[in-house]
Parts: structure tokens; sequence; C-alpha cells
């Protein structure tokens, strides 16, 4: 559950998720963001076929998709998969 006031999230909402995690080494350079140090992020996200980039980040935020990879923020994803 999010706590509206605090913009947290319960950490027992999180934890499927960050048990589910793998540490993923980029391969792909990518260079189309408008802050060049946020495309290790898209780099990452393609090499590891994510389908989400949860995010808080206006630079990769305004791109919204990149190939079929989504781009949005945590709010978002809980509306959408964890509010339900």
């Amino acid at each position: 559950m999010i706590d509206r006031k605090l913009g947290h999230i319960n950490k027992n909402i999180l934890t499927p998720l960050i048990t589910a995690m793998e540490i993923i080494e980029p391969i792909t350079q990518i260079e189309i963001c408008r802050d060049a140090d946020d495309n290790k992020f898209l780099g990452c996200a393609k090499d590891s076929h994510s389908l989400y980039i949860v995010i808080g980040d206006k630079d990769l935020l305004v791109i919204e998709k990149y190939e079929n990879i989504q781009i949005i923020t945590a709010k978002e994803f809980c509306e959408k998969y964890i509010s339900g």
C-alpha cells in the first residue's frame, strides 16, 4: 500500500520484486537520452528484456517508451499492478 502523505511504498509489497531481481551488466550502448548519463538505464533494460523502467527521472519519463519498454513512474506502476 502507498502512504500518500510520505510517498513511500510498504516494503512488504516490494519483497517479491526484490527477491526476483538479477544484476545485469549492460552491453548495448544507447545514445538517445537528453541526459547522456541516463542512456545506461535504457541499455540495461534492453539487455535484460525488461518490460518497464520504473523511475522518477524526467529525462527518461519524456521518452515514455523505448522499443517495447514502457517508462513510467512508481505511482503509475503501483496503480496499474499493485493497487489493483
